[in-house]
């Protein structure tokens, strides 16, 4: 078995995942539940799958990882300034910036990318297709899953557009990039959701996306996914902006692994 093969049934070791995002800095710098990392990744470290985060991030609170019941390490390696809260920009841009021998240097198990499709300027979106098959190829040699993010953006929207069309047709693209996990955006409802998941090659972990009006309603969310056919969740906002982050994500884990029902959760 490849050490690529290791990795993911080690991020999978119960057929879906659980991964919590904190790289929010890169895009949209500190927002609330992220100012201090070490604070927070002290409380969730154990509970979900995985930690996702920059290799700068990684340092700083590396001894989270010391043990062998510590999360596993997602390491994001580019940006893009599409999601800042001015929202202005015309092209747009995109940049890799670091490498996956950076990421593995720093302790990460898997990488995870962008690949962002609807800029103004056609030539965005090559590089960053470009920059993506470079790191596939290096994460593929060092033997680490290669995840995608795959989004239809637009000016008018404050986060991606989630018209099931457009995400079938961006997950589809990542897919023939070669990604080995795809963490796509849920299109609303499960019937729309499933035609996402037959159009791709690898497993698909759904984004958490922008705050929702209330717990519940996003526990709804995951559970549909999950019975859509997503592999796993992977979350922010709504997990370390709600107000108790490690209620919260003990309630994930519980939707994920223990396929419980949301009417036995309480958060």
């Amino acid at each position: 078995m490849s050490g690529l093969d290791i990795r993911l049934k080690r991020l999978f070791e119960k057929g879906k995942t659980f991964i919590v995002a904190l790289d929010h800095g890169l895009v949209m710098g500190p927002l609330k539940g992220i100012e201090n990392p070490a604070e927070i990744v002290s409380k969730l470290s154990g509970i979900p799958d995985a930690l996702q985060m920059s290799p700068a991030m990684l340092r700083i609170v590396e001894e989270n990882f010391y043990t062998r019941s510590s999360s596993m390490i997602i390491a994001r390696l580019d940006t893009a300034n599409v999601w800042r809260k001015e929202r202005k920009f015309s092209s747009g841009y995109y940049s890799m910036v670091y490498n996956v021998k950076e990421a593995v240097e720093a302790g990460a198990d898997a990488v995870v990318t962008y690949l962002v499709v609807g800029y103004g300027d056609d030539r965005v979106e090559g590089y960053n297709i470009d920059q993506l098959s470079l790191a596939r190829k290096e994460a593929h040699d060092y033997g680490i899953p290669f995840i995608i993010e795959p989004l239809y953006v637009s000016p008018d929207n404050p986060d991606s557009v989630k018209d099931v069309n457009l995400v079938k047709y961006v997950t589809r693209l990542a897919s023939e990039i070669g990604a080995d996990i795809l963490k796509v955006d849920y299109t609303g409802s499960k019937e729309s959701f499933r035609e996402v998941v037959n159009v791709a090659f690898s497993p698909i972990v759904i984004r958490g996306g922008p705050k929702t009006k209330d717990d519940k309603e996003f526990l709804m969310m995951l559970k549909d996914a999950i019975d859509a056919g997503a592999k796993g969740i992977t979350v922010g906002r709504n997990l370390w902006q709600s107000k108790d982050p490690v209620s919260m994500a003990k309630a994930i884990a519980s939707i994920i692994k223990e396929d419980k029902k949301i009417e036995e959760i309480t958060v």
